[in-house]
């Protein structure tokens, strides 16, 4: 009876899968919106057949891991970046005054506004960092890049941005949209530059309202 039970329940899950794929869309909103759909009911079917004492409580953590999927639809709707301190003021202000042997980087702020979003609502982010080269290097490559976690763990990466730095203070900031059929509540961004060996990373957080 028990092996039934779960066949019929992938069965009809498989199915609804299949039908809601096959559902003719008219924009990307509504893509999304089936993506995590299909996500949320495939990890309640794998939630409640991994869960043997509690179904419900199985198809529950397994439709948040499944919807967790809509946050693969995110992307950098707008990036920009300009140098915000210049070589002397940077190191005045932040005390980077001691000379290095190899590039460094240090991030000086991160942040997000709102701290509070709606699905379909943009979010802010900005990375406040600074570079500081050999007195031999005139610039060097920068990596950024930010990742967003939920309960420790992490829901998506967007796309990093790779950028010739001169020494100095920089500010990247990058706008994405909160997508459709994610789990409301806090996430948190981790902010990360990096040159060479050198890197640095930081956090801000914001909420997801239902």
């Amino acid at each position: 009876m028990k092996r039934t039970t779960e066949s019929v329940l992938l069965a009809v899950t498989v199915s609804a899968v299949i039908t809601l794929s096959g559902c003719q869309t008219t924009g990307d909103t509504q893509d999304k919106a089936a993506g995590a759909g299909i996500g949320a009911l495939l990890g309640c079917a794998v939630g409640a057949l991994t869960n043997d004492e509690d179904r419900g409580k199985g198809c529950a953590v397994g439709a948040a891991v499944g919807a967790a999927a809509g946050w693969a639809t995110v992307s950098i709707k707008k990036y920009q970046s300009e140098r915000v301190r210049s070589r002397a003021n940077d190191r005045r202000v932040y005390g980077l005054t001691k000379s290095v042997r190899s590039p460094q980087v240090k991030i000086n702020k991160s942040s997000n506004s709102p701290r509070t979003a709606k699905i379909g609502e943009t979010v802010n982010i900005l990375t406040d960092y600074s570079v500081r080269l050999p007195a031999n290097e005139s610039a060097v490559s920068v990596k950024e890049s930010w990742t967003l976690k939920k309960n420790g763990k992490a829901v998506t990466s967007l796309p990093a941005q790779t950028n010739e730095r001169e020494d100095g203070g920089w500010a990247a900031e990058a706008e994405i949209s909160i997508p459709t059929g994610i789990a409301p509540g806090a996430y948190v961004i981790e902010h990360r530059v990096q040159a060479g060996s050198s890197y640095d990373t930081s956090t801000s957080r914001f909420v997801v309202r239902s």
